[in-house]
């Protein structure tokens, strides 16, 4: 489609200005299946990513897939979603991950005590590696657990509370 072919070469184009930078890692949210079906929205992702990743193979950028919320038909808000895209793609030490506080809790992870929070960095862990782990977006949600609805609120003022960032931020993993 001329929407996914404009992605691609923006996407071609923004690593190719992150090399002159010197930027390490670009965050992406990995797309939509727009109503196709999960498993042909990440063969999509994954093709896409081929794509990209070929067109700029000399680049050290890297692409930190961010977890999403789920809203919508957005993939991401699994970390299966992520794995399965890790799996397929041609070069996934071209890939990394970003995680953001906001999304795994409307996505439906309970993070907000260590034993929720641990529960779901075992499942990255497990899925794809923590050393794949390039960032977080630490974000409070205006939204509840499992809403898929995606509205960050500063920390402290949402559903996840101060609280979760103290145990997020004091693990010795990160």
């Amino acid at each position: 489609s001329p929407n996914r072919d404009k992605s691609i070469q923006s996407l071609i184009h923004e690593i190719q200005l992150a090399t002159g930078l010197g930027v390490p890692f670009l965050v992406l949210h990995p797309g939509s299946h727009l109503g196709r079906g999960e498993e042909t929205g990440i063969k999509q992702v994954v093709a896409g990513l081929n794509e990209v990743i070929r067109a700029t193979r000399h680049s050290p950028v890297r692409i930190a897939l961010e977890n999403t919320a789920g809203q919508g038909s957005c993939l991401g808000c699994d970390i299966a979603h992520l794995g399965a895209v890790y799996e397929r793609v041609k070069q996934p030490e071209r890939l990394g991950i970003c995680l953001d506080t906001a999304h795994f809790f409307a996505a439906g992870y309970d993070i907000r005590t260590p034993k929720g929070w641990n529960a779901a960095i075992h499942e990255v862990e497990t899925r794809i590696g923590l050393k794949e782990i390039l960032s977080f977006h630490l974000n409070d949600s205006k939204a509840g657990l499992g809403s898929r609805v995606d509205r960050h609120e500063h920390i402290g003022k949402g559903k996840l509370g101060k609280a979760t960032f103290r145990h997020i931020v004091n693990d010795a993993r990160f």
